[in-house]
């Protein structure tokens, strides 16, 4: 089976790759292989443990509901879970001010000297979405 490796450079607000992203890693571990997921620029926020907002939300119920598709959370957590191996670029999240944010489990602190050339090394088929 092959190991395959996305750098992810989107959010999930962004557009729809991030979901992509994460769907695709799960049926490629459903199907045997390894995947790879190297979170980079505006994607590196999906490695953070969500932190409840307890003020008003200044959003409607049905703005919030819409929203709420795109909060990645869970899909990140259960990816790990499944056995993907899930780095974070350290100097995307230090220049976002995020670099001290809890990861969600299963996601690593990584960069681009060690993690992604690891990753792109080992890999069979690597490609990037976002940016």
């Amino acid at each position: 089976m092959a190991t395959i490796t996305i750098t992810l450079i989107s959010g999930a607000a962004e557009n729809e790759l991030a979901e992509f992203a994460l769907n695709f890693g799960a049926t490629a571990l459903e199907g045997g292989h390894k995947f790879n997921l190297f979170l980079f620029g505006n994607a590196c926020n999906l490695a953070n443990q969500e932190v409840p907002w307890t003020g008003e939300r200044g959003m409607n119920q049905e703005l919030t509901d819409f929203m709420d598709t795109q909060r990645l959370a869970d899909k990140v957590k259960d990816l790990a879970a499944q056995g993907a191996v899930i780095h974070t670029c350290h100097t995307t999240e230090y220049g976002r001010g995020t670099e001290g944010c809890q990861y969600i489990e299963g996601v690593s602190r990584g960069n681009v000297g060690s993690s992604l050339t690891k990753f792109l090394l080992t890999s069979d088929a690597a490609f990037t979405l976002g940016g």
